[in-house]
């Protein structure tokens, strides 16, 4: 029987040990394919809780293939990505693990034959910390030779010189571990995804420069190669699309049909990431499939193909963004036909790679049950997938009673404001007849990004308990398009608050929430969000936010943060905040506005939002409050987590975060 208790206050069996074990459940980087093997091999990149290495898993033994002493990682572009390729069952892999006791160096490339008992591992270049490698394509037949980026810190080896990084693509020669790799291409500031064509007569890339993103402004190049020798001819580079000097469109993902056609992603044409083929001979590009949807996300990350080509060229499985979450395309290449996939259950869909004629792979993630690698197997016609679970991250699904699903909606006004949000579900308590629940208001980091419509247990513990969770795709996220993430450029702490409020304004309107109970909370780009809400931004008369957390990584400083960024994020604030003064929109400026109740949780080792950025955040609010008479002296509160970084890793720190968390809710939004 249901027991009537005020929202927030219901009992739920989902607790801080729920989310550290679902945690510690498999988390996928990445699948990788071996298609040198007949048949194809899948493996599974996988994090190892116990030890925070990312190990390689192979999908037939289901058994670790790296020994473990070494990690398949990489920190090109500090977030990574792409660290490993297999190709006839030898894995190259960056090794790195950022542990100064493991006995291997970090920052090298190494290989291992799979079907080596022994699990011998080779270093296949030099002994240097200060370069870094990731994106691998090997030569078909020459399989000693191997292309890679190469970021190489030597003129910044302390972080304080970012823009003394140096970005190319070079050529490895695996046989000769102790000799520099070969620089090939070289002269942006930044590459990604090297391809080469079937017979390795041509390459093609991506590159961009500052002060862009890659998703702002960058293009995509081929050019010809030798193909014994791989020494690329840059004399017969060309354009295939994209502007990585203005930063008015983008084109990324390339991968090669045949020799001369390549497929690639852009949004030149409509404002939309669509799927395009460029003819080498023509030189001319002409649409996969035009649409009014993105068909990529912004890649914060390296390798995050969001399509594989099919059937030897004929047709491809293409992910892209509807209403917040991806969906799933087949489309025919030869006559520009198009079939959406239904049912399509999972909401994330990344990594997506071929594995032979009629299957392809792809790590994923649903709104009700666990994640997992997936293989898809598309019918004869066209129209529809077999979809197979090839690994879950979980056995099963506790609690599925207490799952509340997402519902999307749209705040319309001058302008749309995309949100999803979770309703209170407990099989055993309802809230009192007239009265709202209180909301729990999360704002997504990036800011360029996307809060994703995936299983997430903290929101779960929350709606289990009696709250709404409401997640803001604010102006200036992904997957909408490149006008709406393009709408904060200029205006970060601007629209990004205004539409967070606007949204929970909607919902009050709706009767969903109660609005007077609204606690704003996010972590890094969204713990700015959050600051700035209640410092330069508060409105003194209106009862939004009545409570507010930093939740990780908090931004209170921005010109700080500006000047301690990495060479791939270092002009990134300054397109979002524009060349205005940025001081009416630092919260640290403003720390004596502050009127509500703040908790703040920080990492002791963040490299991205230095711990001292907090502390004087801190300082200059306490000093501030302490002026004013105690009944308007807002309540603060902060834990900073010794052995964290940007973001939580350690189950104890999860746990005692969300506890500090819910309790400073009950203590200040109830």
């Amino acid at each position: 029987m249901s027991k009537t208790a005020p929202y927030g206050t219901w009992e739920s069996p989902i607790t801080g040990e729920t989310i550290v074990s679902t945690n510690s459940n498999i988390v996928f980087d990445d699948v990788i394919v071996d298609r040198g093997t007949n048949p194809p091999k899948i493996y599974y990149l996988q994090e190892s809780p116990s030890d925070g290495r990312c190990i390689v898993v192979a999908q037939d033994t289901d058994k670790p293939v790296l020994p473990d002493t070494y990690s398949a990682r990489t920190l090109v572009q500090e977030y990574g990505g792409a660290p490993a390729v297999v190709y006839k069952d030898i894995i190259y892999f960056s090794h790195y693990t950022g542990n100064p006791k493991n006995p291997n160096p970090d920052n090298i490339i190494c290989t291992i034959n799979v079907k080596d008992e022994k699990k011998t591992v080779t270093r296949v270049t030099p002994v240097n910390k200060l370069w870094r490698y990731a994106n691998f394509a090997i030569h078909p037949t020459q399989t000693n030779l191997l292309v890679s980026l190469r970021e190489d810190h030597t003129d910044d080896p302390d972080g304080k010189n970012p823009k003394g990084v140096v970005n190319t693509i070079c050529l490895v020669d695996t046989s000769k571990p102790d000799n520099d790799p070969t620089i090939i291409i070289h002269g942006a500031g930044f590459y990604a995804t090297p391809v080469l064509n079937p017979s390795c007569t041509k390459i093609a890339w991506q590159e961009w420069d500052l002060p862009w993103m890659p998703w702002q402004g960058s293009s995509i190049y081929v050019a010809n190669v030798d193909p014994v020798t791989l020494n690329v001819k840059l004399e017969s580079k060309l354009l295939v699309k994209g502007d990585s000097k203005n930063g008015t469109k983008s084109a990324t993902f390339p991968s090669w049909i045949k020799d001369t056609t390549l497929a690639y992603i852009t949004d030149a044409n409509n404002q939309f990431q669509n799927p395009y083929i460029y003819d080498t001979e023509t030189k001319k590009s002409t649409a996969i499939f035009e649409k009014d949807l993105d068909f990529a996300e912004p890649a914060w990350n390296l390798g995050l193909y969001p399509y594989a080509i099919l059937g030897n060229g004929t047709y491809g499985a293409f992910t892209a963004f509807e209403k917040g979450r991806n969906i799933l395309y087949i489309i025919d290449l030869t006559a520009s036909q198009s079939h959406l996939i239904t049912p399509f259950t999972y909401t994330v869909a990344q990594h997506v790679r071929a594995v032979n004629k009629d299957t392809f792979v792809f790590t994923a993630s649903q709104a009700a049950a666990p994640s997992g690698v997936i293989k898809g197997t598309v019918h004869s016609d066209k129209s529809s997938v077999d979809l197979q679970v090839l690994k879950p991250s979980a056995k099963d699904t506790p609690f599925p009673k207490y799952i509340s699903e997402p519902i999307t909606d749209t705040v319309s006004g001058g302008h749309q404001i995309y949100i999803v949000y979770y309703l209170p579900k407990n099989p055993f308590y309802s809230g009192p007849d007239g009265k709202k629940p209180p909301c729990i208001l999360n704002v997504h980091g990036g800011p360029t990004g996307l809060e994703p419509q995936a299983l997430n247990w903290i929101k779960m513990f929350y709606t289990s308990r009696g709250f709404v969770w409401l997640d803001v795709n604010y102006r200036g996220s992904s997957g909408y398009g490149r006008v709406y993430a393009e709408g904060l450029r200029k205006h970060w702490g601007e629209y990004d608050i205004q539409d967070c409020k606007d949204a929970a304004t909607y919902l009050a309107s709706k009767g969903i929430i109660d609005g007077d109970r609204v606690a704003i909370r996010g972590g890094s780009a969204g713990a700015y969000t959050t600051l700035s809400s209640v410092t330069f931004a508060l409105n003194p008369q209106s009862t939004y936010p009545k409570s507010a957390c930093a939740a990780y990584g908090c931004v209170a400083d921005v010109v700080t943060l500006a000047k301690a960024a990495e060479k791939f994020e270092i002009e990134y604030v300054n397109t979002l905040l524009g060349d205005s003064p940025w001081g009416p929109r630092n919260p640290i400026d403003h720390a004596d506005k502050m009127k509500r109740p703040l908790l703040m949780l920080q990492g002791l080792i963040d490299g991205v939002v230095p711990p001292t950025i907090v502390l004087s955040f801190l300082e200059k609010s306490i000093a501030a409050t302490s002026l004013v008479s105690s009944a308007a002296t807002p309540s603060q509160d902060f834990a900073f987590y010794p052995n964290e970084a940007h973001h939580w890793h350690q189950g104890s720190t999860i746990q005692n975060a969300l506890s500090r968390e819910f309790h400073w809710y009950l203590d200040t939004l109830l």
